[in-house]
Parts: C-alpha cells; sequence; structure tokens
C-alpha cells in the first residue's frame, strides 16, 4: 500500500491549477437538454436520513473535512444532494483524476468510430514522424494502448514515486511534455506491474487528437459531454510551445455533470436510447485487468472496487482522484456515489476518510 508519499507527489493535481492557472479553459455550452434529474426525497427513496445528518454534521464540524459535495443517486434519481465550503449546484469543481476516467471512455469512443484501431495498437508509430524518439527498444516498439490504460508499460514513470524519471511532477518543466513520456528508459517488460503514470494517459488524448484531427475538448464534446446534457466543462490547456488539453486530469465539471458521466456507466453506456460508449468497453474498462498494491485492482483508468457492508461484499468501480473526489458505481443496487473535495495533498482523505464515508455512511443509507 501507498503510505508515505512525498508531500510535493501528493500535491501534483493542486499543482496542475497553479500550472495551468494562467491558460484559457476551454468551456462547452451546447449540451442537450433533454434529460432532467428526477428528485426524490430521502423519505419517498427508502433511504436513511437520520445517517446522512450525521455525516453532514461531521462534515460542518471539521471531523470529517475537505468534502465540498455529496451527490448519491438511486435507481436514476437523486435522493441526496449535499453543498459545503460554499460550492454550489452550480460551481464547477476540479475532479482532478477522476478525469482519467473520462479519458478511458474518449479511448473506446474513438476504437468504435474507427479513429484507433483496437486496444492492440502500439502507440510509438503515432509519433515516429515528429519525434526522434530515445531509448527506443523493442520493448518500447511495442507499448501498446492497454498498457497505457492499465498503467503497465514498462517504463519508468511512477507519480508516486519522487524518484521516478517519469514522475508528472517534471512537466512545468520541460518544452514538451509528449516528448518526455516517449523518451522515458525502459525498466521492465509491459504488463508486468502497476504503476500510476498520468503521462500515459496524456499520450492517449494526443493520440485521439492527432487521428481524429479533433482538439480533446472538441472530441469530448461532440461525442461524450453534448450527447449526455452536459453544458459546462472545461479543460485545463498546457501552455507549451504547442497547447494541448491535458488528458491526465484536472477536469472541471458540475458535480451533477458528473454523476450524469457515471448513470450513463451505469447504463451500460446507453444514454437515453443511443448507445453512447460500446457496451463492450464499459464491461472491460471496469473489470480486473491489472492487480495493484493499493485498495482495488485497476481496469482502463477505473479502480474495480470491493466495498464492506453489513459484513458483505458489494462489487462496483469507481474514480478517484486527489483531494476526496470519488465518482463510485455499484450496479448491483443501482447506486452511483459522487464526492467532490479539495483537500488536495492529503492521502488520508482521498483514501481512509473516503472509504470511511463510502462504507460508514453513504451506503448504509442508502440500502435497505
Amino acid at each position: 500500500m501507498r503510505t508515505h508519499i512525498n508531500k510535493v507527489i501528493q500535491l501534483f493535481p493542486f499543482l496542475l491549477l497553479i500550472f495551468f492557472s494562467a491558460c484559457k479553459n476551454q468551456t462547452s455550452e451546447n449540451g442537450n437538454q433533454s434529460f432532467e434529474w428526477a428528485i426524490e426525497s430521502p423519505e419517498n427513496s427508502g433511504i436513511d436520513e437520520k445517517i446522512l445528518n450525521s455525516l453532514v454534521g461531521k462534515i460542518k464540524d471539521s471531523t470529517l473535512y475537505g468534502v465540498d459535495a455529496i451527490i448519491l443517486v438511486k435507481n436514476k434519481k437523486i435522493v441526496f444532494e449535499k453543498y459545503f465550503n460554499g460550492f454550489e449546484a452550480d460551481s464547477l469543481h476540479n475532479v482532478t483524476s477522476v478525469g482519467k476516467s473520462i479519458t478511458s471512455a474518449l479511448v473506446g469512443i474513438s476504437i468504435e468510430k474507427g479513429y484507433i484501431k483496437n486496444k492492440n495498437e502500439q502507440i510509438i508509430q503515432h509519433f515516429r514522424e515528429d519525434y526522434k524518439i530515445e531509448n527506443l527498444s523493442l520493448e518500447k516498439e511495442n507499448i501498446q494502448i492497454h498498457h497505457l490504460l492499465t498503467m503497465s508499460a514498462g517504463w519508468d514513470c511512477d507519480d508516486w514515486d519522487e524518484n521516478s524519471v517519469g514522475n508528472t511532477m517534471h512537466f512545468p518543466n520541460v518544452p514538451d511534455d509528449f516528448a518526455f513520456t516517449l523518451n522515458l528508459p525502459m525498466i521492465k517488460p509491459n504488463g508486468e506491474d502497476f504503476s500510476y503514470c498520468s503521462g500515459g494517459a496524456n499520450l492517449l488524448g494526443e493520440i485521439i487528437r492527432r487521428k481524429s484531427q479533433l482538439g480533446l475538448k472538441d472530441f469530448a464534446n461532440k461525442y461524450l459531454f453534448n450527447k449526455i446534457g452536459v453544458t459546462e466543462n472545461e479543460w485545463f490547456i498546457a501552455p507549451k510551445t504547442t497547447p494541448y488539453e491535458f488528458a491526465g486530469g484536472g477536469n472541471l465539471l458540475k458535480p451533477r455533470d458528473l454523476a450524469r458521466f457515471g448513470l450513463l456507466y451505469l447504463n451500460d453506456g446507453i444514454w437515453e436510447g443511443e448507445q453512447i460508449i460500446p457496451k463492450d468497453w464499459i464491461s472491460e474498462s471496469t473489470s480486473r485487468q491489472i492487480e495493484t498494491s493499493e485498495d482495488g485492482d485497476y481496469g482502463y483508468f477505473w479502480w474495480v472496487k470491493e466495498y464492506n457492508y453489513n459484513n458483505k461484499i458489494l462489487k462496483g468501480f469507481e474514480a478517484s482522484g486527489n483531494g476526496g473526489n470519488k465518482l463510485v458505481v455499484i450496479p448491483e443496487h443501482n447506486i452511483v456515489i459522487i464526492l467532490t473535495g479539495s483537500a488536495y495533498g492529503s492521502e488520508y482523505v482521498e483514501g481512509e476518510q473516503a472509504k470511511k464515508i463510502i462504507e460508514d455512511f453513504l451506503l448504509p443509507s442508502l440500502i435497505e
């Protein structure tokens, strides 16, 4: 388990905010308005409001801290919604590495649309003409799309290790982020171990841009966000010689719109009768593809989880980000849970506290 991580590494998503703060934010304001959330009171939905009131009290008195929003969706209805720390329903929130799960969806859509051949496509071919790639070897030549999605490429890239050459904390100090990642030395076979590498996610975003001839923001809006009614979202633009949308996290979304994304996954990629993300991709993405040393295994930029409730194990999957940002889906009970938080750099908030909120408060309130 990750236990003693350098504080600078923990602050990576927060420092991204500073790094990109002078950049132009990209916003979509053309979402499909046909879907409206149904709202049901806790009393009518059969959830335990006393447990939720206790949770709210602990957040307000800072026993549980850094929580900015909670949304609970059950049977496709919002049954609980609460905001804290000055955030409101219309507030955009930095969901940090939850954005990687959005990138995963875009890769699946890219394959379905024919922009990417399949998950076994080698990535180096997309960059060879524009980059003189260093440390080239047969192993590096064979890095494939799925290796990036499962954080199992064999190069020296680990955002959780301050000594890793490829730690994404170096991005603000290099002229070309893509070259930086592509030039990393190989230290192990591909597919052997899980190593959390935001640079790999970023390469996938660039592959989508190159193959579709659309900026990542435009691609996401055209094929995903507009279709599910996300009317406003922002992407950070890296202030490089050639600016680009950062695909490794840091998206700004309203919590309700993040819940739409979760509901799309709960519905096997279908939104109002239209298959937005291929069903098979949803299944693969949210199933165990590689073992990790963390509290959960990993799919394609999704954590595959087991939650403890009433001495039972509930299987689900979640998108997770620094600061306490979570999108949790538990298909067996038709549940989507949204937590947003801004306790950036706190491993406790992202890990133990979020787990406590989900297992000790939210699941007992939602499940009879």
